[in-house]
């Protein structure tokens, strides 16, 4: 019996090879489209925009470029709320709102960077920069009006156009950290400035570890003072970075980079067993002491260990608690009030004496105070500053002092440099003051010799 012939369809295994032929030919352009552009919005991708961006600057060098980095604030809590798919389609319209932009110039490159990072790099004209993002805004507050959509843009105009497009774009972000999150303020300039703060930065994260592991943090010591006696009453601890090359070096210079970089736990622990040797020592010479203040940071009071390395630091060098006082910023009451609160409340346990430090420069002063309990308030004299307001200034810090009287609190008034200053203080009911008018801080050696060994003449 004859076998049938197999019959092939129309398109069989012949038309399979012409089909993989055809598509050998067409596959390269389409592999080199998706290698080159962002498959949900069909603009450049990171690698691709930044190269366009580099020919577009070259062939015009005569041309001032300003790269713009932009996202929308929150995107994320987005995505979260309305779904990934909602959150594709904000991208998605983002991307047509960036080539209608483009539109206006001849030359411009745009792109993608990752996620809801877009970026652009166009003429520089302050004029349709400011109209873009009006622009902007108008369409994201149009595009969804139950979520406030609020976009953050960086820009970097490009003064130093031999630069990788790399670096452009990271001075573009760091020109949007000045924005972030800031209502009615979308759009950051990088300055020239923020290279020397960049490499500032770089060099006290290169240097802070082995600075810490030499012991050249040091401690000053600013005396504070009764005003009714008119004597000294204990110190404030401060630290200051004695650097081998570039000398002494003021707190504002490293205390924010080492609280952006979570450092600054180690340098608060630093300082407080250094003040419980300090004081140690004091009291086996015999000498009566009085409280010696440190400050410690918001990261600080929210480390679970807190109580616990401040104790074991006073009982190793024999500090009776009520010695060692600690100092809080009201800005770290406001940021997280029900963890600081109840990191206050166990060392307040533990015996720890805790102030609040620049009552009064925030919002939510009177509040705070009605929930947290602090031992003393410390207020700064910049109520007293600046001709009319220097009375109002004078109602406001007079009726602080009372109202803490009121509640058994102890005021201690910083940044007094004037006797006018000190009389009208006294004059109010303040309990103790510190500032130039009585003493600067002063290195550890000099604060001894005039307060607690009395040699000085």
């Amino acid at each position: 019996m004859k076998r049938k012939r197999k019959r092939t369809m129309p398109g069989g295994a012949a038309g399979r090879r012409e089909r993989w032929r055809q598509r050998k030919r067409v596959l390269p352009g389409r592999m080199e489209f998706l290698m080159q552009h962002d498959t949900l919005t069909g603009l450049y991708n990171r690698g691709k925009m930044f190269a366009e961006t580099r020919h577009m600057i070259d062939a015009h060098q005569d041309t001032l470029f300003v790269l713009l980095r932009f996202d929308i604030d929150r995107f994320r809590l987005y995505n979260s709320v309305y779904g990934e798919a909602e959150g594709d389609k904000l991208l998605i319209f983002l991307a047509e709102i960036i080539r209608k932009h483009a539109e206006r110039f001849e030359m411009c490159t745009y792109g993608r960077i990752i996620a809801d990072t877009f970026c652009i790099c166009q003429p520089f004209d302050p004029g349709i920069l400011d109209d873009q993002i009006k622009d902007l805004r108008e369409y994201l507050n149009e595009y969804q009006k139950d979520y406030l959509l609020e976009p953050t843009v960086g820009a970097y105009v490009v003064m130093e156009p031999d630069l990788s497009v790399e670096e452009m774009y990271v001075r573009a972000f760091i020109g949007s950290k000045k924005c972030k999150h800031l209502y009615a303020s979308c759009l950051g300039f990088y300055d020239e400035g923020e290279k020397e703060r960049e490499a500032e930065e770089t060099a006290i994260m290169n240097d802070m570890r082995r600075a810490m592991e030499q012991e050249q943090f040091i401690m000053f010591f600013q005396p504070k003072f009764a005003l009714s006696t008119d004597t000294d009453f204990g110190a404030e601890a401060l630290v200051r970075w004695n650097h081998p090359k570039a000398g002494l070096i003021p707190p504002g210079k490293f205390i924010p980079v080492f609280e952006k970089i979570g450092f600054i736990v180690q340098l608060d622990y630093y300082v407080a067993e250094h003040v419980c040797r300090i004081i140690g020592k004091w009291r086996r010479d015999g000498k009566n002491i009085n409280p010696v203040t440190i400050n410690l940071s918001r990261v600080t009071l929210l480390d679970p260990e807190l109580v616990e390395v401040l104790r074991k630091l006073t009982e190793k060098y024999h500090v009776p608690v009520s010695l060692l006082n600690l100092e809080i910023t009201e800005s770290a009451y406001a940021s997280d009030p029900e963890q600081i609160m109840a990191a206050i409340h166990t060392l307040r346990r533990a015996g720890f004496v805790t102030m609040m430090d620049d009552f009064g420069s925030g919002y939510s002063s009177l509040n705070m105070l009605k929930d947290i309990d602090v031992d003393v308030l410390k207020v700064d004299m910049n109520f007293l500053s600046g001709g009319m307001a220097a009375e109002k200034g004078k109602i406001i810090l007079s009726s602080v002092i009372q109202m803490a009287a009121c509640l058994g609190i102890p005021v201690i008034v910083e940044g007094v440099e004037t006797k006018e200053q000190r009389d009208f203080l006294d004059t109010v009911g303040c309990d103790y003051v510190q500032g130039y008018y009585y003493a600067k801080p002063m290195p550890q050696e000099e604060y001894e010799r005039k307060y607690i060994y009395r040699t000085a003449e």
